[in-house]
């Protein structure tokens, strides 16, 4: 599937820093959509030391598209249960932290 240019693909089990993104000429929404299984979403406005400890549990067994109430400075994801197959969020800049 070609992604727009204001969707980014993410992986299970890795830390983001993320944005609020003007991309695509358009103002998106910042959303996230999980296609297969479901996972947990973790959010925190500090870097955490070792992720998910010290996070915020946003979302518990989270599956479809959602929108963002407010973007954390950092994002992390694992799944639940089920095969997720695709994780895309819409509207952010996001940088994997290494």
């Amino acid at each position: 599937m070609a992604l727009k240019p204001y969707q980014t693909e993410l992986q299970l089990n890795t830390i983001y820093a993320v944005a609020a993104s003007g991309e695509g000429g358009e103002q998106i929404l910042p959303n996230i959509e999980v296609i297969g299984g479901a996972v947990t979403i973790y959010g925190s406005q500090d870097l955490p030391a070792n992720a998910p400890t010290g996070m915020i549990e946003d979302q518990t067994s989270f599956s479809g598209i959602d929108f963002f109430a407010v973007v954390p400075n950092y994002i992390y994801i694992e799944q639940d249960s089920g095969t997720t197959t695709s994780i895309i969020v819409s509207g952010l800049s996001v940088t994997e932290v290494e």
